[in-house]
């Protein structure tokens, strides 16, 4: 692992912070079953991790699905609040984590759902934990782009190598690389250790609250380090 300090961390959201993932993909299937589309789960699965906008202009090229991207788009995010509901679906522990981290970190999100779709996944008093949040509504194109990444840092005021990304998707993986900032996978969405290292992890956790035991453990090993020479 690559040691060194971060003066920020950005944090993808859906599969990363919340656990909403799954209520996403059964959105999707909903809105494709609908139309009598099959596509494997499997399939969609790899496609978690890009905008909405983008899926829903792959499955409507490729099926020639006569609705718009945004009528698609409204549909889908009806499903998701219905299957949704009111639950919490913080990751256990997330919270604890973020709060310990903002005492030597700016922290923020940068995640391919909308605004509106945020604010419905979690509370206001979870939003506050961070200092910037960038959402797809704020820049032209989505992951695995770097927009969101470099939006999020000019925002806090930081250079994109003092920045950390935090992420379970490949595109994040991808979208760090090409902001020139590292990047940490966490295996709670539906990406494989093997397939966050493939696309630039410098190390995997199983869950965000072992991120700052991580990242303290990189620090004392970079001090031994120098110890030692």
């Amino acid at each position: 692992m690559k040691c060194k300090k971060y003066e920020a961390i950005i944090f993808d959201l859906d599969g990363t912070l919340i656990d909403s993932m799954p209520y996403h993909l059964k959105a999707f299937q909903e809105l494709l079953s609908e139309r009598k589309i099959k596509v494997s789960e499997k399939f969609l699965k790899g496609l978690m991790g890009m905008s909405t906008a983008k899926i829903l202009e792959y499955f409507k090229k490729k099926y020639k699905i006569k609705d718009n991207v945004i009528d698609l788009r409204e549909e889908r995010r009806y499903h998701y609040f219905r299957i949704l509901g009111e639950r919490n679906i913080v990751f256990s522990g997330v919270s604890e984590t973020l709060k310990s981290l903002k005492s030597n970190n700016k922290l923020a999100i940068a995640t391919g759902s909308s605004y509106v779709t945020v604010s419905h996944s979690m509370k206001k008093s979870f939003l506050d934990l961070f200092d910037e949040l960038v959402t797809i509504n704020d820049v032209k194109k989505g992951k695995p782009h770097p927009e969101q990444l470099l939006v999020a840092a000019k925002k806090m005021k930081v250079k994109n190598s003092e920045c950390l990304m935090v992420g379970d998707s490949i595109y994040d993986g991808i979208a760090a690389r090409r902001s020139g900032m590292d990047f940490i996978g966490v295996t709670t969405g539906f990406t494989s250790e093997k397939e966050l290292k493939k696309f630039g992890a410098i190390v995997t956790i199983k869950k965000i609250s072992e991120l700052k035991r991580t990242l303290q453990n990189s620090q004392s090993s970079l001090r031994r380090s120098l110890n030692d020479h």
